[in-house]
């Protein structure tokens, strides 16, 4: 790891909480489940709990080494080295896609006369030089868009409050359970099961013991906020609606009475996606550096930022395309990157401990 970069567990707490929200700010990926979205999403937060306690897990078992030196260790030079390559792809694939949500939300709802590529462009603009600066620039970042974010939630919920029908949550289970489980599936793969990439950041976190009460906390808080985000859009816009439309947070801010809150959304939704791309964008640039055993990822900023450009402009062909891949086939391609390697990873992890302290008493 890089030896000068470090978080205390209150940066981790913000980095992890604006990561989480990152892009599930704009998208529905709760959709599916209409009026029951509220309960998919506490199955998915359930499940996104032991997720990350996994991968915190898998860090605590292999102390001060990255996703990269652990594939290494636990697959061995080849195969470890394979599987890494591939996930760098995923991390770096993943930037081009939160960047590309945010290029088509903005284009959408605030500039529909701006080229996306402009909008894409500045964001990367600001993304280069967070990633220059460092993990611990990214952390500071946060802090303020956590505040900010929770600050609005509460503001908006509350201002909203006398047009809200709670009758919007019936029929209760209407269509079973299967669409909640399909649905759940799809949140804890998007958002939590992407937070895999930080098996690159928590060797950074100064204090490694309470990493696992920190990860608990942002699940909790995550589960809140958008438990409170997704209720306020059903009671607000009606089942079908909140379900039909693209980017419903935004209809729900346009109808608050006698205030325009773009501007304020729009300083949320712009620091939440310079959080999650710039952590992307980390992630695959240290683990292009760790794997070729270089200590300054600073050289390949630039390079990779001018692939992951293009990349965002290229990965959809429309917005309805963008949804069907964030709803439909990103949970099924996350499923080895999210799942199956971090899984086996944990196995060996605890096998090669165990062996280490029975050696240790002989």
């Amino acid at each position: 790891m890089f030896s000068d970069s470090k978080i205390s567990n209150y940066q981790f707490f913000t980095i992890l909480t604006g990561f989480l929200i990152g892009s599930t700010a704009i998208l529905n990926p709760s959709a599916g489940a209409k009026q029951d979205a509220w309960l998919a999403f506490l199955f998915a937060l359930i499940g996104g709990i032991l997720l990350i306690s996994m991968y915190v897990t898998i860090a605590r078992l292999n102390p001060s080494k990255t996703l990269i030196e652990i594939l290494r260790i636990c697959f061995g030079n080849v195969i470890g080295t394979i599987i890494s390559i591939l996930y760098i792809w995923y991390f770096i694939h993943l930037a081009a896609l939160v960047l590309r949500n945010f290029g088509e939300y903005f284009t959408v709802v605030n500039y529909p006369e701006t080229p996306i590529c402009f909008i894409i462009f500045c964001f990367i603009v600001v993304i280069v030089y967070a990633v220059r600066r460092g993990i611990e620039v990214i952390g500071r970042i946060s802090e303020i868009f956590i505040l900010l974010l929770v600050i609005n939630v509460v503001f908006v919920f509350f201002t909203l409050i006398s047009i809200f029908d709670v009758e919007n949550f019936k029929p209760f289970l209407a269509s079973g359970m299967g669409p909640i489980i399909k649905t759940a599936f799809s949140i804890l793969t998007f958002p939590f099961g992407e937070a895999v990439i930080f098996l690159m950041i928590l060797p950074h976190v100064n204090n490694q013991k309470k990493m696992y009460k920190t990860s608990i906390m942002v699940c909790l808080l995550i589960g809140i906020l958008f438990i409170t985000v997704i209720s306020r859009n059903i009671m607000v816009l009606g089942a079908d609606m909140a379900s039909r439309d693209v980017f419903p947070s935004h209809i729900v801010y346009r109808l608050i009475p006698g205030l325009d809150l773009d501007p304020i959304v729009d300083v949320n939704f712009i620091m939440a996606g310079i959080v999650k791309i710039s952590i992307c964008m980390y992630a695959g640039i240290t683990g292009i550096s760790r794997l070729f055993g270089l200590r300054n990822y600073k050289t390949f900023v630039i390079p990779v930022a001018s692939f992951v450009l293009p990349l965002s402009i290229w990965v959809y062909g429309s917005i309805m395309e963008m949804m069907e891949w964030a709803i439909d086939i990103w949970p099924i391609y996350s499923i080895p990157f999210q799942f199956v390697i971090p899984f086996i990873l944990l196995v060996i992890s605890f096998f090669r401990n165990k062996q280490a302290e029975n050696k240790k008493d002989s």
